[in-house]
């Protein structure tokens, strides 16, 4: 069973942008490697991410990023196991996503979650549309 997990979190104001355009390329890099597939967003000081994969390597990938000084007020989104994963790859990027098929697979979540996570659906919409700014 696949599961899942997203959150947001507000960036450490030491981290400079330099090390959150080294951090996005290296989670990207990082995490397709290693099987996880979703998303992380960095707009005006805050990441949203979604995490997708097996749920041991997904739960441990959390509590690394629950560690990690760079972000604090890290809150949870979605935490449970799913069918399907909403996305192909693992992608990151600043602000709006760069391609249609990357936006494709977040609108396609999106809609999995209003189907699936009803309660949830429109905190994440919110989210999405603030980091988005294209929905």
């Amino acid at each position: 069973m696949r599961y899942i997990i997203s959150y947001v979190s507000t960036v450490h104001p030491d981290v400079s942008s330099t090390d959150i355009s080294q951090l996005m390329d290296y989670v990207r890099t990082y995490n397709n490697t290693i099987g996880l597939t979703g998303i992380l967003m960095y707009s005006e000081g805050n990441f949203f991410q979604v995490l997708e994969g097996e749920e041991k390597l997904v739960k441990m990938m959390f509590e690394r990023i629950k560690q990690d000084s760079k972000h604090y007020n890290i809150i949870k989104m979605l935490d449970s196991q799913m069918n399907t994963n909403s996305f192909s790859e693992y992608h990151s990027s600043f602000t709006v996503i760069a391609d249609d098929y990357s936006k494709n697979e977040l609108l396609e979540f999106l809609k999995k979650e209003k189907d699936n996570n009803p309660e949830h659906y429109k905190s994440i919409s919110y989210l999405t549309q603030r980091f988005m700014k294209l929905l």
